[in-house]
């Protein structure tokens, strides 16, 4: 979820996992944690939020854009990225911190998990207006771990598709730059190439 943070946008995309992964927690208790006012009988509430016996909280579930935890320290929603008014729903481990989340909106959508200090680990994001969009998967290598809060994971492979380059699958080396791309692009040509450390095709099948 980032911001200058070092996170994404949360996350988002399938609501059957967000629903399966509520049933399946381990909370002590749970709380509304918005304003909630009276609708037809029934309660408004734009927040609710799982927390664990020790009021640690597990699980958001927000109609506007949250707050972040990183670190055990709490960070106003302004730090993270993101529409202010999306679906989010974050998820948290047993020292409340965040370890990933889902977020959708009307153009799109993002899943995520990370590494210690919510650097992201692997995110999956959609976009779609118009007819013009795509998908994409990035799988980000582990951290150093000593290199502490605010640094930022290396991608290692990335793979999408999107109507402006057709569909692209892209294997990083350590400095994650892509070193070996396979592509068939908006015109159905396919494609095989081979990078070197500055981005320049040394080999290539056509």
């Amino acid at each position: 979820m980032t911001g200058d943070l070092g996170r994404r946008a949360a996350f988002g995309m399938a609501a059957t996992a967000g629903g399966a992964l509520l049933a399946g927690g381990t909370a002590g208790a749970t709380e509304s944690t918005a304003d909630s006012a009276m609708n037809d009988k029934h309660q408004v509430s734009p927040s609710f939020t799982v927390v664990d016996k020790r009021g640690r909280q597990r699980f958001l579930l927000d109609s506007r854009k949250p707050p972040l935890i990183v670190d055990g320290q709490t960070y106003p929603p302004e730090r993270r990225s993101g529409p202010e008014n999306g679906s989010y729903l974050i998820f948290n481990d047993e020292t409340g911190d965040e370890k990933g989340g889902l977020l959708v909106h009307p153009t799109g959508g993002h899943i995520a998990f990370d590494y210690p200090h919510a650097v992201d680990g692997i995110n999956l994001s959609l976009s779609a207006k118009d007819g013009v969009g795509g998908a994409g998967l990035t799988i980000n290598g582990i951290p150093d771990p000593d290199a502490g809060p605010g640094v930022r994971a290396t991608p290692r492979a990335l793979f999408g598709c999107h109507t402006a380059f057709g569909a692209q699958l892209a294997l990083c080396d350590s400095q994650g730059r892509p070193r070996i791309v396979l592509q068939v692009d908006e015109n159905d040509r396919p494609t095989i190439k081979i990078l070197d450390g500055d981005g320049k095709t040394v080999n290539e099948l056509a």
